[in-house]
């Protein structure tokens, strides 16, 4: 058997169902879509789901609360995976989806299939210095889907069907955590994962205004710019939504600049799928060297408005 017999994909976010429709199409014979509060219901019909389930968000609860329905409706309706894009509220909520199923977690899946009847989730391990391929023969597999995985799955358009929309039993509201307000939180719009080249800097730029060099290199390539934990983290230079590495953005672009950061596998993790890497560090020692196609051992104060200019020539 070349597909699992259900699959179910949930997310409380409309813009997510149209890659974990795919994906979840390419596994499974029949798609089910759970949308978790109000929002994504059109979006989940859309998605190429045969059923559609919605589930609200108790009054005064939060997004996760909803997992012991979703829990007891997977219980009932048996899919063989529930697949959730890798969020701060959906680690959460697969969580506790995986506990009340009786099974555990498979995290930042960066790949996924099906072969002869078993589910086959690959992710980093050791801090991103190893992969580990996890198979999962029966009962329901969780899994958390990396960006880059979604990003670089092919949406098939007009995937929309006439599906059945039901609702779960409302969900009671957690009884250790209490919905207090709900206040904005200002955050920069950028999606790394989806960039195709990406200049990456670290803490050899000496101030925060002369990123500036950096932002010309990224617009003489048409790239986004992005960062290492310390830059984004330490000295708030960028956003927080700009940091790569192990606990921030996986990327799989088609080039990676590295500008003056050391190469620490904590941060390459982030970017050793790239197709094309290449570093500007005055140390030859430092390990970002080894992990690179080419390398430009010399100060970046000297390179990056060399490369700017002779790219905008």
């Amino acid at each position: 058997m070349s597909a699992l017999s259900k699959v179910w994909v949930v997310s409380e976010a409309p813009e997510r169902f149209a890659a974990l429709g795919a994906v979840g199409r390419r596994l499974g014979e029949r798609v089910e879509a759970v949308a978790v509060g109000g929002g994504a219901a059109q979006a989940a019909a859309s998605c190429g789901a045969e059923a559609v389930y919605t589930v609200a968000v108790p009054e005064g609860g939060l997004v996760e609360d909803c997992a012991a329905a979703i829990a007891g409706a997977a219980g009932e309706h048996a899919p063989r995976a529930v697949l959730f894009a890798a969020g701060k509220r959906t680690r959460l909520m697969a969580a506790r989806v995986a506990a009340e199923l009786g099974t555990r977690v498979l995290n930042d899946v960066g790949r996924i299939w099906v072969d002869d009847g078993a589910l086959l989730a690959e992710h980093m391990v050791y801090g991103g210095k190893a992969f580990a391929v996890e198979r999962v023969r029966e009962g329901c597999a969780v899994a958390l889907l990396a960006e880059g995985l979604l990003v670089s799955e092919p949406v098939v358009e007009g995937a929309a069907r006439e599906a059945a929309v039901s609702e779960l039993p409302a969900a009671s509201a957690a009884a250790s955590a209490r919905l207090v307000e709900r206040r904005p939180r200002t955050v920069e719009s950028v999606n790394l994962a989806a960039a195709r080249r990406v200049v990456s800097v670290g803490r050899g730029v000496a101030a925060q205004e002369d990123l500036a060099l950096v932002d010309e290199l990224a617009a003489a390539l048409e790239a986004e710019v992005g960062c290492t934990r310390p830059v984004a983290e330490g000295s708030g230079w960028m956003a927080r939504e700009r940091y790569i590495g192990v606990s921030g953005a996986l990327l799989k672009p088609d080039l990676f600049v590295a500008v003056g950061l050391s190469g620490q596998i904590q941060h390459m993790v982030g970017a050793n799928s790239a197709k094309t890497i290449v570093a500007v560090n005055k140390d030859k020692n430092a390990p970002v060297f080894k992990q690179c196609d080419y390398g430009i051992v010399a100060d970046l104060y000297e390179v990056l408005p060399k490369l700017s200019a002779a790219l905008g020539a």
